[in-house]
């Protein structure tokens, strides 16, 4: 990504798109509460911010490719604007650029107008000033104070059942493949808190995750095996003989119960939260496992997961 000295000349003619990124630690009512101001100001100059999509909502199931929504590419996005809260309080990265219509947002060496500020209204101010130019003709009128926002489409599957496959004899589980450089590329991640303060750290992290898959599959290789399934239908896994594959989902715990019901157990969390699950790769059912047990940290989930698979095993 390079760096404009304006924002796109068309930004007050046409649609845009907009990636948020917040700290983990901010609720979803400061969340909405930030978008809303972020969308009165776009409207009062002119900007038709008309989707917004959460960052991380782009990768929190392994091993499902999460796409922007046809009926929202339908709608000829031209620009795409991201804002990174690195801090709520004194620290905002604000970008404005071309979209390119993928699910990848932008292109690589694209050119962005950027802005890192400790106060979003001075930003405002000189937004204000500048699209007052006749270089930017405005056509977008009208414009909506509210930011409405979006989910990705994920892949999915049929539906869950609150329990595991009852036979693992002559089966094989897929664990997809970890990226452990995810900002190598233009993605939506790129463009989050992660990959601005502590990129390092968070590719620490995914070697740690890929270290422990990796372990997994020595400790039992007949059963597990690490593939690459990107671009990979259930049919190509089951003709490489996969029966099953393993996910989990890592999202906001609201998300997370949404996405995998399950009867009866307390949704009292308010954080981040990580569950495993199985994946029939004939039927596409989802074996949840017959305790919920997501947890806050990831290793632990996935001990808890594969505790509740070995136990299956031994009946």
């Amino acid at each position: 990504m390079n760096e404009a000295y304006d924002p796109p000349q068309d930004i007050l003619s046409t649609k845009s798109i907009v990636l948020m990124d917040v700290p983990k630690g901010m609720s979803v009512e400061e969340r909405l509460k930030l978008a809303d101001e972020l969308q009165a100001f776009f409207a009062e100059v002119g900007i038709d911010a008309a989707a917004y999509f959460q960052i991380n909502s782009f990768s929190s199931v392994s091993g499902m490719e999460e796409q922007i929504p046809d009926f929202i590419l339908r709608r000829d996005f031209k620009n795409l604007i991201f804002l990174t809260v690195l801090n709520p309080e004194n620290d905002f990265l604000l970008g404005m650029g071309p979209f390119n219509g993928k699910n990848s947002f932008y292109d690589k060496g694209a050119i962005f107008w950027l802005r890192r500020t400790n106060d979003l209204k001075s930003v405002f101010s000189e937004l204000t000033t500048r699209l007052k130019s006749d270089e930017f003709p405005k056509e977008n009128l009208l414009l909506s104070n509210s930011a409405e926002f979006f989910e990705p489409t994920v892949s999915g599957f049929k539906q869950a059942y609150i329990t595991l496959p009852k036979e693992f004899e002559g089966k094989k589980i897929a664990i997809p493949q970890i990226e452990t450089d995810p900002f190598a590329q233009p993605n939506p991640q790129a463009l989050g808190i992660e990959a601005i303060t502590s990129a390092n750290a968070f590719k620490k992290e995914l070697l740690n995750r890929k270290n422990s898959f990796e372990a997994l599959v020595a400790s039992d290789s007949t059963l597990f095996q690490i593939i690459n399934v990107e671009n990979k239908t259930d049919a190509d896994l089951r003709r490489a003989r996969v029966d099953y594959v393993l996910h989990y989902i890592e999202a906001n715990a609201q998300n997370v119960y949404t996405f995998l019901p399950f009867e009866k157990r307390k949704e009292n969390k308010t954080g981040v939260l990580v569950k495993f699950f199985l994946r029939d790769t004939r039927t596409n059912i989802a074996f949840l496992g017959s305790e919920w047990d997501a947890k806050e940290n990831w290793n632990q989930a996935l001990n808890s997961f594969i505790t509740q698979i070995n136990s299956m095993r031994d009946k």
